[in-house]
């Protein structure tokens, strides 16, 4: 008999243009927790979208404990014990944490009715078990993202899932909440549980995980116990080559102040945010998540309004009221939730790069298309843009390249000011390293580049001078960063006013 619970073996798949999978094997044990990683575009979500059952393989099987299946759906895959806590969960934010426990699993009575004493009863029982203490008859939408996805396992649960993928999992998590995570998942595999773990932060490969199987260009590349690899090693076998590291650069940023904020405030978000960003320069924002960060600088950008308080853009006091009139002045945002907020993903990856720049390169209100063809084809170049081709649907194109992409859109229109809200969440090594690399470009372009991350190392390596924000406040700055220590971040943002 097969040591292995789960067995894909010799698994292809190709799209139009693309082959995504070229005979894949991969194998998962009972009560281990295995990661998955890669580059973007590796072939990780394909490979794991056949095993749900979202796409169909080419070529190939999968074996389930020793028997072969074909899950038609999702759902297939959740009754054969098989489920997936993806990257955007899929639960229903309006409904209650017990309702979201059980969706499409419903408990019921006679006639077909749910019945809800023993839906919060067994809702209770099962988050308990994980050890969490909720009340499950609050609206999910009242819960932290951490908490979120533990609704999502605990509904996973619900349907006696033997097997559980979660996809980053950590993205939206902080240093504490990822910790609780983590002994959430110890305790799921001391109980013979199998986890496939997806993700891009090496270290938590090598905190949580017993085995690791790594993928490029499609393939399985190598397969190892985790202990027998260093993060080194496994960045080498994902990239086919040594990472250089960020090495910290002293700018000269201009004396110019291109943005002034003066006692911003918006309810419940932000309170008397007071701050100025020189032209050129690199300025750096951090904190743990909730700090505000993302609040104060939609705010600024138009999307919502401030109580009070006042903006200043090149030295003209001013009030977006939507985001076309900072669009209109040259600042540029790259959003939190690329795929909410920045995409369009049944477009092609030239009408999401120039969309803005569609009024620029038309004559008489007609689009000139073919300088918009050139125009797209330099970007995509220059910026590396993996696709087929720039007509094709931009949503098939990995993490890494959706956010080069949007970066191109700002470029293109010239943008004096670009925002950058959590660059590099959700991406590969290689691809963040390139985006590392156009943020300083553009900033020695002259530029301004507003860079807000969660990853204090990320923040440190490439900012000029950092914001540190904690539950809405500004809590201090740091000019000096050559000798500067996350910690010393973290004791800013957690020091009282």
């Amino acid at each position: 008999m097969s040591e292995f619970v789960l067995e894909m073996k010799n698994i292809s798949k190709s799209f139009p243009g693309t082959r995504a999978l070229s005979d894949v094997n991969f194998g998962l044990k009972a009560g281990e927790v295995h990661a998955l990683i890669g580059e973007n575009g590796a072939g990780k979500s394909t490979l794991m979208n056949i095993l749900i059952g979202i796409h169909k393989m080419d070529e190939g099987e999968i074996l389930l404990y020793g028997s072969r299946v074909f899950h038609a759906d999702p759902y297939v895959a959740l009754k054969n014990g098989v489920g997936i806590v993806p990257q955007e969960l899929n639960l229903v934010p309006d409904m209650t944490v017990a309702e979201n426990v059980f969706l499409n699993n419903e408990r019921k009575k006679g006639f077909g009715r749910i019945d809800w004493i023993q839906t919060i009863q067994d809702a209770q029982r099962i988050l308990g078990e994980m050890e969490i203490d909720m009340d499950v008859t609050q609206r999910l939408s009242k819960l932290s993202p951490a908490f979120q996805q533990l609704v999502s396992i605990a509904r996973l649960l619900s349907f006696g899932t033997q097997i559980l993928i979660l996809d980053e999992p950590t993205a939206c998590l902080t240093v504490s909440e990822t910790e609780m995570m983590f002994k959430i998942l110890s305790r799921l595999r001391a109980e013979g549980k199998s986890i496939i773990f997806i993700t891009h932060h090496l270290e938590e490969v090598k905190e949580i995980c017993d085995n690791v199987t790594i993928m490029r260009d499609s393939r399985v590349v190598y397969v190892s116990p985790v202990n027998d690899l260093s993060i080194d090693d496994m960045i080498f076998y994902m990239a086919n080559r040594k990472i250089e590291k960020n090495i910290k650069e002293h700018r000269e940023v201009s004396g110019d102040v291109i943005l002034e904020v003066q006692g911003l405030t918006r309810e419940r978000e932000f309170t008397n945010a007071s701050f100025q960003v020189k032209r050129g320069e690199i300025f750096g924002v951090a904190g743990l998540v909730g700090a505000g960060r993302t609040e104060l600088f939609n705010c600024i950008f138009g999307i919502t309004k401030a109580k009070e308080g006042a903006v200043t853009f090149d030295g003209v006091s001013t009030s977006f009221k939507i985001p076309h009139d900072a669009i209109a002045r040259g600042i540029g945002l790259v959003p939190e939730e690329r795929r909410k907020m920045g995409i369009f993903p049944v477009l092609s990856v030239a009408e999401n790069m120039l969309l803005p720049s569609y009024a620029a390169n038309s004559n008489a209100g007609v689009i000139q298309h073919r300088s918009i063809h050139e125009l797209a084809e330099k970007f995509s170049d220059n910026l590396h843009v993996k696709s087929a081709s720039i007509q094709t649907q931009i949503k098939n194109l990995s993490g890494g390249n959706q956010q080069k992409v949007i970066i191109a859109r700002w470029m293109a229109m010239n943008v004096r000011l670009l925002i950058l809200d959590e660059p590099t969440r959700g991406i590969d090594v290689n691809a963040k390293g390139e985006i590392h690399r156009l943020i300083k470009e553009m900033a020695y372009s002259g530029v301004t580049v507003i860079v807000i991350s969660s990853e204090l190392e990320e923040v440190i390596s490439l900012a000029d001078r950092i914001m540190v924000m904690h539950e809405g406040h500004i809590k201090g700055f740091v000019e000096d960063l050559h000798e500067i220590r996350q910690e010393d971040i973290l004791k800013i943002a957690l020091t009282a006013i």
